[in-house]
């Protein structure tokens, strides 16, 4: 029997484009396929600003049907909207953005990742965007503790990976950021720390924006102790604490066993081993959708020894059987 399949559009890699120009004064005014075909025309730009503190900005227009694939490092990604609508998602979670809100303001988001994550753009010919977006890496995150600090309500969103939140964008906030095309055609030699000086301006104001967070979860902590904390974070999102025991653990950091415990719960609302297997279970998540691997090599990976028990964990987590989430990634799936 027949079936009719579904208009699925073309796939390509972020690293596939040519984008020349994309870091020079003025930035790019198209990107195209390796075929030559322009995917977007406009201006854009990518810049490193500082380690683990980047910048992207674009006032585009999309010229293709695609979509465009990319990884997102561990971090704060904080994406303001400033005209026209995007598509996109974040792992499994898919977001129109530059939509308006109830109040009739545009919207932005920070997102929380703390391990390496997809991330899809879909484009749609004649579409226009104007978008700025700030990538806060664990470095850039952990050499700000101090600063912070200040804001708990963001212990939430960088402790719980895809963890999402939504604002509306001040007037203020929107000037900001536009004001960073203006300062993209300078050839002034001291024009990357005027952009990084506006870019903390951008990065403050939205995290002030944020104070309405719930705040309990990291309530009574001092920097210090978020310093510490932030650190033995990412020692846990490296892996290298991966079967280790809570006496392990406490003592790589330094505190006892029921210290640790109660500054972890209140620094990412998780106990320690509660986030450690919400770890594993999203890194067997990403690699039943991206690589295909058996649902048993998946269940090792998140540190199960009876597939059962892993699949429960995972359809609990996810919402989802990893059985039907491995057929989902097949070629040819509808």
């Amino acid at each position: 029997m027949n079936r009719t399949q579904p208009i699925v559009s073309p796939k390509i890699d972020c690293s596939d484009l040519i984008r020349p120009g994309v870091a020079e004064p003025g930035g790019a005014v198209a990107a195209e396929a390796t075929g030559g075909a322009p995917v977007v025309s406009g201006r854009f730009r990518e810049l490193q600003l500082r380690p683990d503190l980047s910048l992207y900005a674009a006032d585009v227009r999309d010229e293709l049907d695609l979509e465009v694939n990319d990884v997102l490092q561990p971090g704060l990604l904080l994406v303001l909207p400033l005209n026209g609508e995007a598509d996109v998602s974040y792992g499994g979670r898919r977001f129109q953005l530059g939509g308006r809100g109830g109040s009739g303001g545009r919207e932005g988001l920070i997102l929380g990742l703390t391990r390496r994550e997809q991330f899809i753009r879909r484009l749609r010919p004649g579409a226009r965007r104007r978008v700025v977006s700030l990538a806060l890496g664990q470095r850039w995150l952990a050499d700000h503790e101090d600063v912070l600090a200040g804001h708990p309500g963001l212990a939430r969103l960088r402790g719980t990976h895809l963890a999402v939140q939504q604002w509306r964008l001040s007037a203020r906030l929107q000037a900001l950021a536009g004001s960073l095309f203006e300062l993209f055609g300078s050839t002034a030699p001291l024009m990357n720390l005027s952009l990084e000086s506006r870019c903390l301006d951008i990065a403050a104001e939205a995290l002030a924006a944020l104070s309405s967070v719930d705040t309990r979860e990291s309530s009574g902590l001092r920097p210090r102790e978020r310093r510490r904390l932030a650190e033995f974070r990412a020692f846990l999102d490296s892996g290298e604490g991966d079967g280790w025991s809570m006496q392990a653990l406490a003592d790589r950091i330094g505190m006892s066993p029921s210290t640790l415990q109660r500054y972890f719960r209140q620094y990412t609302g998780s106990s320690v081993f509660a986030y450690q297997r919400r770890r594993l279970l999203e890194e067997a998540r990403r690699v039943l959708e991206r690589d295909g691997v058996s649902v048993g090599e998946a269940a090792h990976i998140a540190g199960y020894t009876n597939a059962a028990n892993f699949a429960t964990a995972f359809r609990r987590q996810f919402g989802v059987a990893p059985s039907e989430l491995l057929l989902r990634s097949r070629p040819g799936f509808a």
